[in-house]
C-alpha cells in the first residue's frame, strides 16, 4: 500500500469509528488524576530489570518487571506494602518485596546478561535495549543524543492505538485491541524543533519485511497520534508526550511527527522523506535508523541512516 493510501485508510477508519475519542480522553484524564499517587515510590527498581507500566494499569499501583523485553514478574502495591508476584515452576508466588524470596528473585537478575538468541522474542529484546539506551541522560554516554522515550509514571510503556497495522497492506480498526507503538519518544531536531517520534523496531532487515514495509506500519500509528493531537483531549496528550508538568495552553498550528524504523543494516527497499497531510496540518518526517549488528552483539549501539543527521548534536 502506498504511503498516502495508508494515511487515507487510517483517517477513514478513525472517522468511521469515533469511539476512540472518548476512550482516549478518559485515559489521559485518569493518568493526570492518578499521577501523584501512582509513580512507584515504595521500592527501588531492581538492577538488571526494567520497570514497565501500561495504560490499562493507570488506575492501579501495579507494574511489570521485564528481562530482555519479556515479563518475568509483577509488582503490586498493597496495604502492607509492595508485593512481588512471579512464577516458580508451575506455581505462582506472591511475596512481600522485603521478603527473602523476593530478594533471592532480584539477586538472580542483578548481573544477568540476556542472550538475544535464547529469548522468545528477539525483537522485544532489541526494543528493551533501545529504551535503556535512549533513556540515558548524560550526552557523553548516549549513542544518539536529544532523544528520550515517553514514560508513564516514570516507567517504560507502549502507547496503545486502536489501529491494527502489523500487516501494512491490511490495516484494520481494532478498538481496544489495536497495535502498540514500539517506542514513542520526544526529540530535539537539528533545527531546534521539539518533535514527537514514532518508532517501529525490527530485529531483522529482509526483503520479505523491508524497511519500506516497516515504515508503513509506523506511519499508520503516527497518523493515529496526529488525529489524537487534533482531538478534544489534544492539549493534555501533547503535554504528556512532551513531559510538561503543566499543560500547554494551546496546540501548535503546524505539527511535525517523526516516523522512524529501527533495524539492522541491510539492503531491503527503503522509504524516506516528508509527507504533508493538509487536513491535519501535520508533516510526517520518515527516516531510517540502522544499528550495526556486530556492535549490538557486543552490547553497543552504532547508528547510521538518515535519522542521526536529523537530531541536534
Amino acid at each position: 500500500m502506498e504511503k498516502e493510501e495508508i494515511i487515507k485508510k487510517v483517517r477513514t477508519l478513525l472517522s468511521e469509528n469515533p469511539e476512540w475519542k472518548e476512550r482516549f480522553k478518559g485515559y489521559i484524564e485518569s493518568i493526570i488524576t492518578n499521577k501523584a499517587n501512582t509513580e512507584p515510590k515504595e521500592f527501588h527498581k531492581p538492577q538488571g530489570l526494567s520497570l514497565y507500566c501500561s495504560i490499562s494499569r493507570r488506575n492501579a499501583k501495579s507494574y511489570m518487571l521485564r528481562f530482555g523485553g519479556q515479563n518475568v514478574a509483577e509488582i503490586r502495591i498493597k496495604k502492607d506494602g509492595p508485593h512481588l508476584r512471579f512464577k516458580e515452576g508451575n506455581n505462582t508466588k506472591d511475596v512481600k518485596w522485603s521478603s527473602n524470596e523476593a530478594k533471592e528473585f532480584r539477586r538472580k537478575y542483578k548481573n544477568a546478561q540476556e542472550d538475544i538468541k535464547d529469548l522468545r522474542s528477539p525483537e522485544h529484546a532489541v526494543e528493551s535495549r533501545l529504551l535503556k539506551e535512549f533513556a540515558k541522560t548524560e550526552a557523553a554516554e548516549k549513542a544518539l543524543c536529544n532523544i528520550q522515550p515517553v514514560k508513564l509514571y516514570g516507567c517504560f510503556f507502549q502507547m496503545p492505538t486502536p489501529i491494527s497495522a502489523s500487516n501494512h497492506n491490511e490495516i484494520k480498526y481494532a478498538r481496544a485491541y489495536g497495535g502498540n507503538i514500539d517506542i514513542l519518544a520526544r526529540v530535539t531536531t537539528r533545527s531546534g524543533e521539539h518533535n514527537i517520534c514514532v518508532m517501529e523496531v525490527k530485529d531483522e532487515n529482509k526483503s520479505q519485511e523491508s524497511q519500506s514495509d516497516a515504515i508503513g506500519q509506523a506511519l499508520a500509528y503516527a497518523v493515529f497520534i496526529a488525529e489524537l493531537l487534533r482531538s478534544e483531549s489534544c492539549i493534555s496528550w501533547y503535554s504528556f508526550f512532551m513531559d510538561r508538568e503543566k499543560e500547554y495552553t494551546s496546540m501548535p498550528q503546524n505539527l511535525d511527527i517523526d516516523v522512524v524504523t529501527v533495524m539492522p543494516k541491510g539492503n531491503s527497499g527503503e522509504f524516506t522523506g516528508k509527507i504533508f497531510e493538509e487536513n491535519l496540518n501535520v508533516t510526517f518526517h520518515c527516516h531510517t535508523l540502522y544499528y550495526d549488528n556486530e556492535a549490538f552483539n557486543n552490547r553497543e549501539f552504532v547508528f547510521s541512516g538518515t535519522y542521526p543527521e536529523n537530531l541536534k548534536k
